[in-house]
C-alpha cells in the first residue's frame, strides 16, 4: 500500500510540473503585452523598461521558468497585472465561491444520479427507465451555456422565482458581527445563524447549481445504472432471488456497494469537469468566483493570474483524484486484500 501511495504521490507531482510548464509557455507566446496593463495606459518608454526589468519579463524565456518554479515550490505566485494584489491572496477569497458552486452542484448531481439510477436499474426497458434515462440525456446534450441563459430567461425573465447574478444581494452587515464578504459564504451564514443571508445566499445559487448539476447527473445516472444492473447478473444476487426477495430489498441491503467504487470515480472525474465548467457559469452568472477571475485574467493577459489558477486547479483536482483512489480499499475489502502495507 505504501509503495502504490508514493507511486501515485510522484505521478501527482509529475502531472503538476507538465501542466506549469505547458501553461507557462504557452500564456508567454499569447499576444498582448502585459507590462502596458500594470503600467497603466499612455506610458513612457523609460516607464516601459523599467516595469520589463521589475517584473523580469526583460530576462529570456527559460530563466524566467526557473524563476517562476523556484517561486512556486515556495508558494509565491507573484501578483496579478490587474488587480494589483497577490495572487494567492486573490484564489484565497474566490476559491469559497467556487467550491460552494461545484459541492452543491455535485451534491445534488450524486445524491439524485444515483438513486435514480439504482432505482430504475431494477425496472429496466419500461417507461420509467426510458423517461429517467431521456432526462440525464438531455443534460448531457445542452451546451452549458446555453443552459444557464435559458434558465435565466426561464426563471428570473418570467417566473421571477430567482435572482438573474450575483452571490447575494448585498445585503451588508447583519448585527454588526457578519460580513457578506466572507469566502464561505452559505456555510458562514448558516453556521453563525443569518438566516435571512442564509436563504438569500441560497436562492442565488439555486440557478447556476441547477446548470451545472444536470450536466453530471446524467453521468452518474448511467454510471449507476450500468453498474446496478452488472451487479444483478452475479450469481450471489440471483441466489437472493431464489430465497424471494425482492430485486429492491437486495439492491438496498447489499447490492448497491458495488456500484460505489465506478460511482466515486466518475464523481471524482466530475469535480474536475465542474470545475472546468465555472469558466462559462461564473461568466454567465457573474459568480465571483475562481472560474469568472480566471477568464478575466485570460482576456487581459495577466500571466502570474493564470499560472496561479492554472496550478490551482491542477493541484485541487489531482488531490481529489488521489483521496479517490485511497478511499477504494475503505468501500470495497477486496480492493484493499491487493494490497500489502
Amino acid at each position: 500500500m505504501i509503495k502504490y501511495l508514493g507511486k501515485r504521490l510522484f505521478s501527482m507531482v509529475l502531472i503538476m510540473i507538465t501542466v506549469v510548464t505547458i501553461t507557462f509557455f504557452i500564456s508567454h507566446s499569447l499576444p498582448g503585452d502585459p507590462v502596458s496593463l500594470w503600467v497603466g495606459d499612455h506610458p513612457t518608454k523609460e516607464q516601459l523598461n523599467t516595469a520589463k526589468e521589475n517584473m523580469g519579463f526583460d530576462r529570456p524565456i527559460h530563466e524566467q521558468y526557473l524563476s517562476f518554479l523556484g517561486s512556486v515550490f515556495t508558494l509565491d505566485l507573484g501578483v496579478s497585472l490587474r488587480t494589483r494584489q497577490p495572487v494567492s491572496i486573490e484564489l484565497k477569497h474566490r476559491f469559497g465561491a467556487t467550491f460552494e458552486l461545484v459541492s452543491v452542484s455535485l451534491f445534488i448531481a450524486v445524491l439524485f444520479g444515483f438513486f435514480l439510477g439504482l432505482s430504475i436499474a431494477t425496472w429496466p426497458n419500461t417507461q420509467y427507465d426510458r423517461i429517467v434515462r431521456g432526462v440525464g440525456y438531455l443534460g448531457l446534450s445542452f451546451p452549458i451555456f446555453w443552459l444557464g441563459m435559458v434558465l435565466q430567461l426561464f426563471f428570473f425573465g418570467i417566473l421571477k422565482w430567482f435572482p438573474l447574478q450575483g452571490r447575494h444581494s448585498g445585503l451588508g452587515i447583519i448585527n454588526g458581527d457578519f460580513s457578506v464578504n466572507s469566502d464561505f459564504f452559505l456555510f458562514d451564514t448558516l453556521y453563525s445563524g443569518q438566516w435571512g443571508l442564509f436563504y438569500d445566499g441560497l436562492s442565488h445559487i439555486v440557478l447556476p447549481a441547477t446548470t451545472m448539476t444536470l450536466g453530471v447527473f446524467g453521468l452518474v445516472l448511467r454510471t449507476a445504472r450500468s453498474a446496478m444492473i452488472e451487479t444483478m447478473n452475479e450469481p450471489f444476487f440471483k441466489t437472493y432471488l431464489a430465497y424471494g426477495f425482492e430485486p429492491g430489498e437486495v439492491v438496498r441491503h447489499s447490492a448497491y456497494k458495488n456500484t460505489l467504487v465506478p460511482v466515486s470515480t466518475v464523481a471524482g472525474l466530475s469535480f474536475g469537469l465542474m470545475l472546468g465548467g465555472t469558466f462559462l457559469v461564473e461568466s454567465i452568472f457573474d459568480w465571483p468566483g475562481l472560474g469568472q477571475f480566471s477568464v478575466l485574467s485570460i482576456l487581459t493577459n495577466d500571466f502570474p493570474a493564470i499560472m496561479g489558477v492554472t496550478l490551482f486547479y491542477t493541484v485541487l483536482y489531482v488531490t481529489i483524484n488521489f483521496l479517490i483512489d485511497i478511499f477504494y480499499p475503505i468501500i470495497d475489502p477486496r480492493i484493499k486484500s491487493q494490497f500489502k502495507w
